[in-house]
């Protein structure tokens, strides 16, 4: 691996302005893992929209990177995304079983 490098994917390029589904996240997921970089960088620049199943299965991808001993990064998001990703970690940290009432 190398160190001192990243790899930086652009969202909408690699997939589109508009990510509705967890399916279209796993189109990212090979190249994330397979990146020789210890760094991989997810530009969202000129994506407008993330639904919260992608979101979720984006932050399982960064789970199973950091596992590897990489790590994965978001930049360029927007507010709304910016948003998302943060509910769905925020749920994924505080499962239902244990939310108070």
């Amino acid at each position: 691996m190398i160190k001192d490098q990243k790899t930086v994917i652009n969202v909408a390029e690699a997939l589109a302005a508009i990510i509705g589904s967890r399916d279209v996240i796993d189109l990212l997921k090979s190249s994330i893992l397979s990146s020789e970089n210890i760094s991989v960088v997810l530009d969202f620049k000129d994506v407008e929209f993330i639904s919260r199943s992608a979101a979720h299965e984006l932050l399982l991808i960064k789970e199973e990177v950091r596992n590897n001993k990489k790590e994965l990064s978001f930049e360029n998001a927007n507010k709304d995304i910016a948003e998302m990703l943060r509910v769905v970690a925020a749920n994924r940290a505080l499962p239902k079983s244990e939310r108070p009432d």
